[in-house]
């Protein structure tokens, strides 16, 4: 689908032809705005390569999925990937989208083969006022990017309540997936982290006026979307940490679960020894063996079994054993 918006001066020019596209660039006072989304077909092929002539090296990193933000310069215009968050039905999981941009003096030209929220809510705002498209395409792009970043917060709130849950099932009564879970959050934490790192840094070059494309009031506003991600980067790092606390605890929680349990059950052998040493003799065949021909030897036994086990569980109890 191809988008073209455009304004010059106070007129706005919504839904743009393709045809009329040359004669809006050619146009000094115009500020165009070219979004093309899904699958990359003959029209939006020939926007890319025919009238804006892009670079064949932009134009195959435009076309194919990259994991990693980017910022090169080809002389009139930046090309540039970033990527944007959407959280799916699971809680802490998320989709990433891929929002490619070629931004030049007068223009800005958007690829996204997924639907993006934050494109869609900018056209809409430039469809009905004009802004910020009529600030220039570097000030689009500093809205879209923003947009992008406000939509990492839902997913730090998510991260927040799962290990909030996590905490509260460790601290109770761990259970085995528990730490599957843990592992499956802190993974996507670290994940998250290393791309809002390559992100911030791409924000930065955009912010400290590296490129003459960007002017100084929208570096300024490429600042303020460094310092959002700047923060939202130190949440994801107590996130971390936290991460890191609730697995050690769950750790100490199943080690003293283990102790406790083989702490009973060494009490239980050592009750059981002194009782086993009774029947073990008792149990050896030989005839003479006092008390064995007596009618009271069996109720003896068991009465001096009884009496040794007491015994046993007393000393333990007076050494603080059994607490």
């Amino acid at each position: 689908m191809i988008r073209i918006l455009a304004t010059r001066g106070q007129e706005q020019l919504t839904d743009a032809t393709v045809e009329a596209l040359p004669a809006l660039l050619d146009d000094p006072e115009a500020r165009v705005w070219v979004d093309l989304s899904g699958p990359m077909d003959d029209a939006s092929q020939t926007i890319v390569r025919e009238i804006f002539r892009f670079h064949p090296l932009a134009i195959e990193d435009c076309f194919e999925e990259r994991g990693r933000p980017k910022l090169e310069t080809y002389g009139s215009y930046l090309y540039c990937i970033t990527h944007g968050i959407r959280l799916t039905g699971d809680d802490d999981q998320h989709d990433v989208i891929e929002l490619d941009a070629f931004l030049g003096q007068h223009y800005l030209v958007t690829y996204h083969a997924q639907d993006s929220r934050s494109v869609a809510a900018m056209i809409d705002t430039v469809a009905r006022t004009g802004e910020p498209l009529r600030r220039g395409p570097a000030g689009l792009l500093q809205a879209i990017m923003d947009r992008q970043v406000d939509g990492i917060e839902p997913l730090l709130d998510a991260f927040g309540e799962r290990l909030e849950g996590l905490e509260e099932s460790v601290l109770g009564r761990p259970r085995s997936d528990d730490l599957t879970k843990l592992v499956a959050v802190r993974r996507n934490i670290v994940r998250l982290r290393r791309w809002l790192g390559l992100q911030r840094d791409l924000v930065l070059r955009l912010a400290r006026q590296e490129f003459a494309l960007v002017p100084p009031p929208d570096a300024l506003l490429f600042r303020d979307t460094h310092d959002h991600l700047a923060h939202f980067a130190e949440y994801l790092e107590t996130y971390r940490e936290l991460a890191n606390s609730i697995q050690e605890a769950y750790l100490s929680m199943v080690n003293n679960r283990l102790s406790e349990i083989m702490r009973f059950l060494t009490l239980f052998s050592a009750v059981l020894m002194p009782l086993s040493l009774i029947s073990g003799i008792y149990g050896m065949n030989f005839v003479h063996i006092p008390g064995l021909q007596s009618r009271f030897g069996f109720p003896l036994a068991l009465a001096g079994m009884a009496v040794t086990a007491g015994l046993v569980l007393l000393f333990f109890r007076r050494k603080g054993w059994l607490k």
